[in-house]
């Protein structure tokens, strides 16, 4: 059974221990012994879960292709406001999307450290708040993301 884990858990060891907490904590709450049934139903929904997850290149092109843009760009170190503005949906949704660490996002986002993505998502935030025109894109954006 352990293997069993080890062999359909490929992604990193913080999920194959969360993957066997999970199991455990199965087991303990209704009373069952932990059995290559139990991990199997157990794994079947742990990778659907993580299999919906998109990655932040994945919300990079379509936030680019909504807005067309090369994707260069996007990496780039301009400020032009349009390209700015598109940066920051495509780490707001990265945020709130993904598993990737404020730095991961801030790398793939042309070297932008931590603060620079906790500033655009506040930015995106606000602006969604205030902003009708700004929502719909965000709104049109979500609903790309989350057909994938």
């Amino acid at each position: 059974m352990v293997e069993y884990l080890a062999y359909s858990i490929t992604t990193n060891i913080r999920e194959l221990e969360g993957a066997m907490i999970s199991l455990i904590a199965q087991s303990s709450l209704n009373k069952k012994a932990v059995t290559l049934d139990l991990a199997k139903q157990m794994i079947d929904k742990f990778v659907k879960n993580t299999a919906r997850e998109v990655s932040i290149d994945y919300i990079q092109k379509v936030v680019c292709d909504y807005f067309d843009l090369p994707i260069e760009l996007l990496k780039s170190k301009t400020r032009k406001r349009e390209v700015v503005q598109a940066r920051q949906i495509a780490m707001y949704f990265a945020k709130k999307m993904t598993k990737s660490s404020l730095a991961s996002i801030g790398a793939h986002c042309g070297g932008k450290d931590h603060a620079t993505v906790l500033h655009a998502c506040r930015t995106v935030n606000n602006l969604q708040e205030t902003d009708k025109q700004f929502r719909g894109y965000l709104e049109d954006l979500e609903k790309k993301l989350s057909i994938h």
